[in-house]
């Protein structure tokens, strides 16, 4: 007999084709259907949820009869045999007997009322795999054979059937991950084995991110390949598939990696080119910044068991004490001016936050006025409410603010073009040294796995003073963001050393110089 795996889907455009048969995923929204199913996902947290390049997204219940069914569909053509664990089976014996064989591992619905559409589906599936013989693992009802051969697979004189080795397998670039654990190993179950049968690579996951380290060499290595993930823990579906085409294409962060945190802090260096008024970054040209910065990140290094890589904090758009043409107090830095910044930072190693002054214009339209710029793997945000100003408002006349609302729909624009452009994590930088700064704070969505969201602690002056800053800000922060520190070289009094900054509890993720 032969056994043939079932035909590969298609690549999509990306070159990397991501399924899911997974315990507690929920889909992407290629359509209102589509979109109805993920909801419905997404309040059952048993669900399975299958999603391929051709196929769609199809949703099924989350048991292991269920998801064994699915996996077999999934993996294999046609079969001429099926092992099936039914009652009172011994689940690793049946599993060892389905890899060496190279057939699909099914799990034997039981005979209550409400398990009919369960058999029938597994009825239907040994007629479409062609299966003429089962081979038992426990009790298996009579009635889920029909015509087939059954061979008792726990016997020590079990007859099996002569099976040919699977066909096309080895080269098909076909792969599954599953997270780590003895708990995640048991929810992939039968599934797991029958991708293993099938032929698929396995990788297993101990963080459920590709992009991770452990991670990412596996996904640019299989950059072409069909890759199904099996089990719980992945998250959305639509999330962990742009997460892998991202981990697949293998851009990075300065100093390496393509997350943020917990394995970097920053240092900066704040200002805008030419400026020299408005911080240290402007005080010099280009080469000497990076020089500085890099010097900075240095001093950090010793107090700090984390890489310490040097940042620019640029001044894009600079509150403004006239309306201008546009009547929004705020003034542009040419993109072109930026570039050649952000292109020799990029080379430098250096990490590049645009910091966003918007007068009465809103957050969401400054950051997409640097669009391209913000394509850059190396280049993040940061928005800055006190210059942010409600109709009839002025600067230095009173604080600005802004809602949480306009940060969150300016984060959804910056989380769609990172994952759309495949880049690694940006880092998301929130200015505040009064509460009412950012009003509705609680709102803040974290969710976002392409954004590190950064808290700047924005307040100068005696150290006592900066620390009652630090304490109220951190009060009630919403889960997901980290905490930054700015140190003014001018006005602290007396301005913290590197030790005494990262003594700070606790310890600040991002460090500006003003």
């Amino acid at each position: 007999m032969t056994i043939r795996a079932r035909g590969r889907l298609a690549a999509v455009a990306s070159g990397l084709v991501l399924a899911l048969v997974a315990a507690g995923c929920t889909a992407a929204d290629p359509g209102d259907d589509a979109g109805a199913v993920g909801a419905k996902a997404q309040e059952n947290q048993d669900s399975v949820v299958l999603a391929g390049a051709e196929a769609g997204i199809g949703q099924i219940g989350g048991n292991p009869a269920e998801m064994a069914l699915k996996a077999s569909e999934a993996f294999f053509e046609k079969a001429p045999a099926v092992v099936v664990l039914g009652n009172d089976g011994g689940q690793e014996a049946a599993a060892g007997q389905a890899r060496a064989l190279g057939v699909p591992l099914l799990v034997a619905p039981g005979d209550a009322p409400d398990e009919a559409t369960e058999r029938q589906d597994f009825s239907a599936e040994l007629e479409r795999l062609g299966a003429r013989t089962l081979i038992a693992h426990g009790t298996v009802p009579d009635s889920l054979a029909g015509n087939l051969e059954v061979v008792d697979g726990a016997a020590p004189d079990a007859d099996l059937p002569d099976i040919d080795p699977v066909e096309g397998t080895t080269d098909s670039g076909f792969a599954v991950v599953v997270r780590s654990g003895e708990e995640a190993a048991e929810a992939a179950g039968p599934a797991l084995v029958t991708a293993q049968a099938a032929g698929a690579e396995l990788h297993t996951m101990a963080s459920p991110d590709p992009r991770a380290a452990k991670n990412q060499k596996f996904f640019q290595e299989h950059a072409d390949s069909e890759l199904y993930a099996i089990g719980g823990g992945f998250g959305k579906a639509a999330d962990f598939s742009a997460l892998a085409a991202t981990a697949a294409g293998g851009m990075q962060l300065p100093g390496g990696g393509q997350i943020v945190f917990p394995d970097r802090r920053m240092v900066a260096l704040y200002g805008t080119p030419g400026t020299a008024s408005l911080g240290l970054l402007g005080e010099q040209d280009v080469d000497g910044a990076i020089k500085l910065a890099k010097k900075y990140a240095a001093e950090y290094q010793p107090f700090s068991k984390e890489k310490v890589v040097p940042a620019f904090e640029i001044i894009s758009t600079v509150a403004a004490a006239s309306a201008g043409k546009d009547g929004k107090y705020s003034s542009y830095v040419p993109v072109e001016r930026l570039e050649s910044w952000v292109k020799a930072a990029e080379k430098a190693g250096v990490y590049v936050v645009l910091d966003l002054q918007p007068g009465r214009n809103d957050f969401l339209t400054q950051a997409k006025h640097y669009e391209k710029l913000l394509a850059y793997p190396n280049v993040g945000i940061a928005y800055d409410p006190e210059w942010r100003l409600k109709p009839g408002q002025r600067h230095m006349v009173q604080i600005g603010s802004v809602d949480a609302a306009e940060l969150n729909r300016t984060n959804d624009w910056l989380a769609a073009l990172t994952r759309k452009h495949h880049l690694p994590q940006k880092v998301v930088i929130l200015h505040q040294f009064k509460l009412s700064m950012i009003r509705n704070r609680s709102a803040l969505d974290t969710s976002h796995p392409e954004l590190a969201m950064v808290l700047h602690a924005d307040g100068n002056g005696t150290p006592g003073m900066k620390m009652e800053t630090w304490k109220s800000l951190r009060r009630d922060l919403p889960d997901g963001i980290r905490m930054a520190w700015k140190n003014f070289i001018d006005e602290d009094s007396p301005t913290f050393t590197p030790k005494q900054t990262f003594d700070i509890d606790p310890k600040p993720w991002f460090v500006s110089y003003q």
